[in-house]
């Protein structure tokens, strides 16, 4: 079992394989954080405006809204913008790049290993 957090998060993540969604969120919780999921980032946009998160995890390729949408949408909320994010992908760094994803985001490529997850939660989580 990986050590606790260091800082306790509530974290919010976007993603829309299930299975991939309960092991990201079931790992988290086991850490510590507090965790809630979406399917997609228009559920995610949603759920941050009610749980303001210190944490988003999202993947980009989703049904009705991708990842690089949802955290342009993020940024236009006062109260969300400039919340630390987390990108988990499949796409290929030519994509990221075409999307514009800013390179200060942490992008862990599919498949990833969850000391990533802990090490990249680690790097955003506020000192």
């Amino acid at each position: 079992m990986a050590a606790g957090p260091i800082n306790f998060m509530r974290i919010l993540i976007a993603e829309d394989d299930e299975l991939l969604r309960a092991l990201l969120a079931d790992f988290l919780s086991e850490l510590g954080h507090e965790v809630k999921s979406a399917g997609n980032g228009a559920e995610l946009v949603k759920l941050a405006l009610t749980e303001r998160p210190g944490l988003v995890i999202t993947d980009l390729h989703m049904p009705e809204m991708a990842g690089d949408s949802m955290i342009a949408m993020l940024d236009m909320y006062p109260d969300l913008a400039g919340i630390p994010i987390i990108i988990i992908t499949g796409a290929t760094t030519a994509e990221l790049r075409d999307m514009g994803i800013p390179k200060e985001i942490p992008v862990l490529l599919k498949p990833f290993d969850f000391a990533r997850i802990v090490a990249a939660v680690d790097l955003v989580a506020p000192k």
